[in-house]
């Protein structure tokens, strides 16, 4: 049952990122599994219980972007600024996956347990700023944690940007400049 519910979840992704949140139905996962009509309503009753299996399977495959890179030991704003860009750039492979989960973002902006999922899910949003987070350890930042939490939303801005081919942004000038300013001792973070 679970490996149906991860096809039906893949399908899912598949269908938003090339078609549009209007042409996720359950039939159209059905058609796009070559499984007979009303199987994908076996395993997710609602639409609402659809986008959740597909929400999970998004959450948990975002744990898997968390994997550490190997760092060199001196670190500088510009070295982390180009891991960071490498990281980007490895998680794009799987471009599709991102591009679901902004359109969800705004299909479910109504529905906060969802939208929970989606943007903050804990055991995943807190890796990743756990991992930004020893990154600003290596740079000597004050307060890692808090600021990690602003940059963790510089990166999401990053991410989004790319998904959404926008005009190309200095990505690694961008990061530059702004950890050299956590560096130089203007390390409060923006919030605080």
């Amino acid at each position: 049952m679970a490996d149906r519910r991860a096809q039906i979840a893949e399908a899912g992704i598949a269908i938003l990122a090339s078609r549009g949140v209007r042409a996720l139905t359950h039939l159209a996962i059905d058609r796009e599994l070559g499984l007979p009509d009303g199987s994908t309503s076996y395993y997710a009753r609602t639409r609402r219980d659809l986008i959740a299996v597909i929400v999970d399977r998004l959450a948990t495959r975002t744990g898997d972007d968390l994997a550490a890179q190997a760092l060199p030991e001196a670190l500088t704003p510009a070295v982390v600024a180009s891991v960071i860009v490498a990281g980007l750039d490895a998680t794009m492979r799987r471009a599709d996956e991102h591009r679901a989960r902004l359109i969800l973002l705004l299909e479910c902006r109504s529905d906060p347990e969802l939208q929970a999922s989606l943007a903050t899910r804990p055991e995943v949003r807190g890796a990743f700023v756990d991992a930004i987070a020893a990154l600003l350890v290596g740079l000597d930042v004050d307060r890692p944690q808090e600021n990690a939490q602003d940059a963790a939303a510089l990166l999401d801005g990053l991410l989004m940007q790319r998904v959404i081919r926008a005009s190309p942004a200095h990505e690694e000038a961008i990061l530059t400049a702004y950890l050299t300013g956590l560096t130089d001792g203007r390390g409060e973070p923006l919030g605080g």
